[in-house]
């Protein structure tokens, strides 16, 4: 059977027609990667730019600024995450690129990013585990970032929160969820990799079976406000997707015009033909969205592995069960990028999330 004859027999399903037709009509996400500024007013402990040493490359002028959105115009590009360096710092910056782009900008919160020029961006706001865990490694144990944090995004809608988890999150981690949802916004997750090599709790090679948990257990606990699914919840954290084992060879998220890439470009493995990761002076890539030198076995970006997934559709086929784990993870991405209504993502999590325990138990039973 054809893709797409397989894809209309799928989408008969309500759920996932809504799914598909929601992704189809938010159009193509022609994504890059930009480093809007190498300043930064944290320095967290673990950060892949300060480990990398990429705030040595000083922010572009505003005129090479100028040049490279046309630049992007001209190559197609319709979406850009803004990272850093701090994004919050150069708010003029963010609003020449929305005006352009659809923009997912990552800031640390200790600064408020103004609505003014920038209503329809999305805000993805770093928290690093339980609040005491957050406070050492990003405040210098001084500084609240997170409550600051929460008073500077209360009731924002372009808000979601991504709670960084070590491999087995302490029970309080649970208090900072409650928090980001009481404060009126969606919570997403991502996993540390200890660049720093911290060691102790904060080593991925203990794997990342406790944080697994944890994930479950707050879908569970606010199934209309966790804009994560338990398919991304097992690949991120379990480094395998249908057979293919998590590495360079198979990110979607590498540079394509980055000279160190070109055997990757052309190996055959899919890519995506528009990303490319740009540093702060805008006129060069670096290799993938997460550095040069990083080694991929300490990758569990979120971004990248769903960038993994996206490219594996034709591997999501063979059943209306595995079609419906890829469409919910797209599906939940595009939301949380706002290419798809938030109101409308709010609505269909709890069903996202219910299909996803059914699937789960069946294979459970399966396996028995």
């Amino acid at each position: 059977m054809k893709v797409r004859d397989r894809i209309n027999e799928y989408t008969q399903d309500p759920l996932i027609g809504r799914m598909w037709h929601a992704i189809r009509s938010a159009g193509p996400m022609r994504s890059i990667s930009v480093d809007i500024t190498h300043r930064c007013n944290l320095r967290c402990k673990g950060c892949y730019f300060f480990a990398e040493e990429m705030d040595q490359e000083t922010e572009a002028d505003r005129e090479t600024l100028d040049r490279f959105i046309e630049e992007q115009v001209r190559r197609g590009i319709t979406f850009a995450t803004v990272i850093g360096g701090e994004p919050s710092l150069v708010p003029d910056r963010l609003r020449a690129l929305a005006e352009k782009f659809r923009l997912m900008i990552v800031t640390n919160g200790l600064k408020k990013v103004p609505r003014e020029g920038l209503e329809d961006v999305a805000l993805a706001v770093s928290v690093w585990g339980d609040a005491e865990n957050d406070r050492g490694m990003r405040g210098y144990g001084r500084i609240d970032v997170f409550q600051r944090a929460l008073s500077n995004f209360r009731n924002d809608d372009r808000v979601i929160w991504y709670v960084t988890l070590p491999s087995d999150p302490l029970p309080q981690t649970a208090e900072v969820v409650d928090a980001c949802i009481d404060n009126g916004n969606m919570v997403s997750f991502n996993y540390y990799g200890d660049v720093s090599t911290l060691g102790g709790k904060h080593d991925h090679r203990n794997g990342f079976a406790g944080a697994r948990r944890f994930v479950a257990e707050m879908i569970d606990r606010h199934p209309n406000g966790i804009a994560f699914n338990s398919y991304l919840n097992e690949v991120i954290s379990g480094g395998v997707m249908k057979g293919q084992r998590w590495g360079y060879d198979v990110c979607g998220s590498v540079s394509v015009d980055h000279p160190g890439n070109r055997a990757r470009i052309s190996s055959g493995q899919s890519y995506n033909p528009h990303f490319n990761a740009y540093g702060p002076g805008l006129t060069s890539t670096r290799r993938c969205c997460v550095g040069d030198e990083r080694d991929c076995a300490t990758c569990f970006d979120v971004w990248a592995h769903v960038s993994w997934i996206a490219l594996g559709l034709e591997r999501h086929l063979d059943s209306r069960e595995d079609f419906f784990e890829w469409l919910s993870t797209m599906y939940i991405f595009y939301g949380a990028c706002r290419m798809v209504d938030r109101v409308q993502l709010r609505e269909s999590l709890p069903l996202i999330h219910q299909r996803s325990s059914i699937l789960a138990g069946e294979a459970a039973l399966f396996r028995h």
